[in-house]
């Protein structure tokens, strides 16, 4: 994936957030086409994971997002079309571990601020959703 496409992931998965998708949808929308998923399984697929899962405030949806699409992903798969676990594990790990570098953490009362005694400030969803947007997109370069 070339930087200009990966930008208009980040612009499409922005957008979805704009128009009052959550953070999990954002994401799976804005790649839904790269892994062969229709615009309604991915809606369907990804719809309790926003809010850090069902706004329970756990793993971020951006995270959750990501770790879903894993196993679409070809370089994800083995030879017969299917996840190996594996490879998922370490994807999904591997891009876990850069957006907790980039954003200071994963777990989404810490990065919106609203855990107690959190001194950090919020970070905006549609930024993470960014963020986790050209994070995967990078890693489909």
């Amino acid at each position: 994936m070339q930087k200009e496409e990966i930008e208009q992931r980040v612009e499409l998965a922005r957008k979805a957030h704009a128009q009052g998708y959550n953070c999990a949808e954002s994401v799976v929308l804005a790649f839904a086409d790269c892994v062969g998923l229709d615009k309604d399984t991915a809606e369907k697929m990804s719809v309790s994971f926003g809010g850090g899962v069902a706004k329970m405030r756990e793993i971020c949806g951006c995270v959750s997002a990501m770790a879903m699409l894993s196993g679409f992903v070809k370089e994800n798969q083995d030879e017969n079309s299917r996840p190996d676990t594996e490879k998922c594990y370490q994807w999904t790990k591997c891009l876990a571990d850069k957006f907790r570098s980039e954003c200071g953490d994963i777990v989404c009362r810490r990065l919106r601020g609203i855990e107690k005694g959190c001194t950090k400030p919020p970070m905006p969803c549609r930024e993470l959703v960014a963020t986790m947007a050209r994070l995967i997109g990078e890693s489909l370069a």
